[in-house]
């Protein structure tokens, strides 16, 4: 089995508008740890046989949507040996049958959240996410999109009434068609898995709830990912402050991986 050596950094952010944080991030089985700081950074450069990244950002206020992010994290570590190319839809079905179970003893709550998911192994990547929570990769100073944005807006492009610039001020933009929360007898969550990609050396790949791209373009975001004279932490620190910087109107949570 091919090892590859990562070297990966996360932080999370309440923002300037909010008074909680809903989102949560997981890293190799650690997820965020206090609901009572601003700010929260985690790293983890450990060689490991495969690697599991996730983003989750709540919804539901009232600190329902932290409760439906913090269980999908939670769920998350009884899948952290598996090889989740495999187990997905068992963890889905899993991570929705609780957050459905625990947010319906709140009489007339809505609640749920996204999630983002990045599974390295030998030397590939594979991305899997629900609702609008993102996975990029940046390479030699190019940024891609890994996932698709579950939500009324992307319908639209793919159905080519609007186009991608439209789509970034869209009334619909937030409007979401999957998150887990969702009644298995309302809809069938069907995450978007994106093909396997062969990582090569210095690649830097990105998890990041929407209170990220909300605030900062991807011309800006790539801008950063491609400072090679910068460490991961300095990478997921600048992103986080520059969302602040132009309005922090949402929670921010990102995780940054380089590969070795």
């Amino acid at each position: 089995m091919i090892k590859i050596k990562v070297e990966c950094s996360a932080i999370t952010h309440v923002g300037l508008v909010r008074s909680t944080n809903e989102d949560n991030y997981y890293i190799n089985g650690k997820h965020r740890s206090s609901d009572t700081v601003p700010a929260e950074g985690y790293s983890d450069n450990k060689l490991r046989d495969t690697y599991l990244y996730a983003v989750c950002d709540g919804m539901g206020g009232e600190r329902y949507g932290e409760l439906a992010s913090l269980i999908a994290v939670k769920v998350l570590t009884k899948y952290q040996l598996t090889d989740i190319r495999q187990t997905i839809m068992d963890y889905i079905r899993r991570a929705n049958r609780y957050i459905c179970e625990e947010i319906g003893k709140f009489e007339g709550v809505k609640s749920g959240t996204t999630l983002a998911m990045l599974y390295l192994f030998e030397n590939k990547a594979i991305s899997f996410n629900v609702g609008d929570s993102r996975v990029y990769l940046s390479r030699k100073g190019d940024l891609y999109l890994l996932s698709e944005d579950h939500t009324e807006a992307q319908r639209l492009i793919d159905m080519g009434k609007i186009s991608e610039e439209e789509a970034a001020t869209h009334r619909s933009k937030h409007k979401l068609t999957q998150h887990l929360g969702i009644s298995p007898e309302v809809i069938r969550i069907d995450p978007y898995i994106s093909q396997e990609i062969t990582l090569k050396r210095n690649d830097t790949l990105m998890i990041c709830s929407d209170g990220l791209t909300d605030m900062v373009s991807d011309d800006d975001i790539g801008d950063i990912l491609a400072q090679r004279d910068w460490n991961v932490t300095e990478m997921a620190k600048e992103l986080a402050a520059t969302a602040q910087d132009r309005g922090g109107k949402d929670n921010t949570t990102v995780i940054v991986i380089r590969i070795f």
